[in-house]
């Protein structure tokens, strides 16, 4: 199947999809050119109306990932073509973000550094003493595979209580994940040390946390959020961390992306962000690029695809 390649992909990847497919990438030719591809893999490239018609020939957008804010996929459906994505290949390297940065604000590690490196009278300065996480109660806001992930590699690493709260996933299922039940949010943001944010951006979650999430929150409380931008109000949580409201906050997901040099987040001290590096990992990209590429596959088989975004639209 003629495939066009939108975004950079692993090397490993690359090579797998050259052997099965007939591939053109954004290396071997112009953007504009792409009015033959049957299929295509996108990871952050804008998949808008205009670039899906001038793919005529179009019949599957394969996400590389698992987000597809920058596919529009009710227009792609209108015109018969399919768009799936790899739910479950970045899981383990974003949830492994996760711990990453709860461990980085509750021993505020890169801080340390920074001022290690402008240097320091003495060590072990009291200002950037920490916490330690173990045995603390974790909160975790969505159980998908990551969120799960999460609250597996915390309990069992840290010994960490884990609370969950997720109004798609029944009290049973989240008892047999071996969390703590929670119907309201607030019993999280009010009794956890570690809060962490694993859900899809959507008009419901949408500032979901916002400035009075913050006032019900500990003044130890760690804040994650590794999903999308938008879901925690981020002027709320500029006032939290500069009235330090909380204990910290570590992002890898914004509003604007990457954040801005010199976003007002990055004067406090308190902070942490990264540029939505959660799943650039050389296994989560190995495995995104070539569950991209099986999907197209099993496209050209004949063969179901394993997922079909698609169908949830009525």
């Amino acid at each position: 199947m003629k495939t066009y390649i939108f975004d950079p992909i692993s090397d490993d990847a690359l090579a797998y999809a050259r052997e099965r497919l007939q591939v053109v990438t954004w290396q071997d030719a112009a953007i504009t050119q792409v009015a033959n591809a049957e299929a295509c893999i996108v990871r952050t490239y804008k998949m808008d109306k205009a670039q899906i018609d001038a793919m005529p020939n179009l019949k599957i957008i394969a996400k590389h990932g698992v987000g597809t804010d920058n596919i529009d996929i009710p227009y792609a459906k209108s015109k018969g073509i399919l768009v799936t994505n790899t739910p479950r290949a970045n899981s383990n390297s974003v949830a492994e973000q996760a711990v990453a940065l709860i461990l980085d604000c509750s021993r505020k590690i890169t801080q340390a550094h920074i001022d290690n490196e402008k240097g320091l009278e003495r060590n072990q300065p009291m200002y950037l003493k920490g916490y330690e996480i173990t045995g603390k109660k974790l909160g975790l806001v969505g159980i998908g595979h990551i969120g799960y992930l999460v609250g597996s590699h915390l309990k069992q690493g840290f010994d960490m209580d884990v609370y969950a709260y997720d109004p798609f996933v029944t009290q049973k299922a989240c008892e047999d994940m071996g969390f703590h039940y929670v119907k309201n949010l607030k019993d999280i943001l009010t009794e956890c040390d570690v809060i962490s944010i694993s859900v899809p951006l959507t008009k419901d979650t949408r500032d979901l946390i916002n400035t009075e999430e913050f006032s019900l929150m500990k003044d130890t409380a760690i804040l994650i959020n590794t999903s999308r931008g938008g879901i925690v109000n981020e002027d709320a949580l500029y006032q939290a961390l500069q009235e330090k409201k909380i204990w910290g906050a570590g992002f890898d997901a914004f509003v604007a992306e990457p954040l801005p040099a010199h976003d007002r987040l990055f004067s406090c001290f308190n902070f942490v962000g990264t540029p939505h590096n959660g799943a650039n990992t050389r296994e989560a990209l190995t495995r995104m690029g070539t569950g991209a590429v099986d999907e197209i596959l099993r496209l050209e088989k004949g063969e179901p695809t394993l997922t079909d975004l698609g169908a949830r639209i009525k």
